[in-house]
């Protein structure tokens, strides 16, 4: 089965924003939801919230990244057989500086593995199309999962100038 996308373009974010209110209190689940726009759409509250996991994701890299690089210089300082004259075997500041460089390189590789996984870059393709965007205005995306003919009539009832149904592969369909 093909799945079918609704692109509905709006002069105005705020109508936008009506037709999402109106498909949700309709039971239309979030999720199913994009709004594409050349230019930022503030709103408050968010109207479509996504949880992002890059805080956490960039905490444990630093977490495990410092830990390791100081286990690893820990050991490498007792196992190499030096001779010190009287002074300690270990160095706490040879050991801070890379535990913190390590720390930091791994905060960095932890945001940037869920900046590439959040933005859809890996894993598997959704399908779903790009809308062409004007120059004003926005343009919402509905998944659909049955037949898009019933999700038109909200569409349009909140001020969509025009309507296309497209399907996952990219190519536009019939409105």
């Amino acid at each position: 089965m093909t799945r079918q996308y609704l692109h509905a373009e709006y002069r105005r974010p705020q109508d936008a924003i009506a037709a999402i209110e109106a498909l949700t209190e309709a039971g239309f689940p979030k999720s199913a939801l994009e709004l594409y726009s050349r230019r930022p759409v503030e709103t408050d509250p968010p109207v479509l919230p996504r949880r992002s996991r890059m805080s956490l994701v960039a905490v444990l890299g630093a977490i495990t990244a410092g830990s390791v690089s100081t286990a690893l210089v820990f050991w490498a300082q007792l196992d190499y057989p030096l001779v010190t004259g009287g002074m300690p075997i270990t160095s706490g500041w040879a050991t801070g500086v890379v535990t913190f460089e390590a720390t930091m390189a791994g905060a960095v590789l932890g945001i940037l593995f869920m900046l590439i996984w959040e933005a859809g870059l890996v894993g598997s393709p959704s399908g779903a199309p790009v809308p062409d965007l004007p120059e004003e205005g926005v343009v919402l995306q509905v998944k659909c999962e049955g037949d898009s003919a019933a999700l038109q009539r909200p569409l349009s009832d909140t001020g969509a100038s025009r309507i296309e149904a497209v399907k996952a592969s990219g190519r536009p369909g019939t409105s």
